[in-house]
This record gives structure tokens, C-alpha cells and sequence, in this order.
């Protein structure tokens, strides 16, 4: 698979490089890439963190379910006021949604309601011998 090219400006430098270019990147001065190594760590360390945030407000969630009667206060020097990106938010209510359903009980299906109407006409049937 070809990986797109990425435009980008260093210094007042613009490079268009993608991640197979090879002979573009060693054409870059080192100090340019220096800047961009650190920057693509910084991006790495936000991603991470954000996928923490991400799981922390699922497990918040999660546990907030499991005892739906119970009403617990929050803590709020434990929750961090780092905001979710637009991905981040995404993915979050992707989960919380998945979760939602798998915590979903089933509708009516055929099944029961033919077991509610044969215990009703059983119920009828026997008030009728008795009576």
C-alpha cells in the first residue's frame, strides 16, 4: 500500500515526504529533522495519552453501570480537565455505545409471546373446568 504524502513546513522549509521516501528524508537537513523526530514524538505522547483518557472514561462509565441504583458522588480532583480530540470523542462514544447494547436486554421475540399466550389460555382453560 502507497503511503500518502505528508506536506509540512520546518524552519520556512516546506517538504511534501511520505513514510516510503527515503532519499527525500535523507535530503533533509539534520537540524529539520531533528525538529520533526521531536515533534512526531510529542504527537506519539499526546496519542497515548489520549487513548488513557479514553479508557478512563470507559472504565468511569463502566463502573458508573454496574450499580444503577447506587449513587455515587464524583471526585473531581481525580478527573483530569484534559479534553478529548475529535477522534478521541468518536471513538469514546463508539465504545460507550457497543456497551450500551451488549447491556441491552432483548426485546419481545415470538417465543414469548406465544409462552404468555399459552400460559394465559392454560389460565383461562382451567377457570373454565373449576368454574
Amino acid at each position: 500500500m502507497k503511503q500518502p504524502a505528508i506536506t509540512f513546513v520546518i524552519n520556512n522549509n516546506s517538504y511534501s515526504l511520505s513514510a516510503t521516501d527515503v532519499a527525500g528524508i535523507r535530503d533533509m537537513p539534520s537540524t529539520d529533522r531533528q525538529h520533526l523526530i521531536a515533534l512526531l514524538e510529542s504527537v506519539k505522547s499526546a496519542e497515548a495519552l489520549s487513548r488513557v483518557a479514553v479508557e478512563n472514561a470507559v472504565d468511569t462509565a463502566r463502573k458508573a453501570s454496574a450499580a444503577p441504583g447506587v449513587v455515587r458522588p464524583v471526585d473531581y480532583q481525580a478527573v483530569k480537565p484534559e479534553r478529548l480530540g475529535v477522534g478521541d470523542a468518536d471513538a469514546l462514544m463508539a465504545r460507550l455505545i457497543a456497551e450500551e447494547n451488549r447491556n441491552k436486554k432483548s426485546g419481545l421475540t415470538k417465543q414469548s409471546i406465544y409462552k404468555v399466550f399459552g400460559g394465559f389460555a392454560v389460565v383461562v382453560f382451567l377457570l373454565v373446568i373449576l368454574l
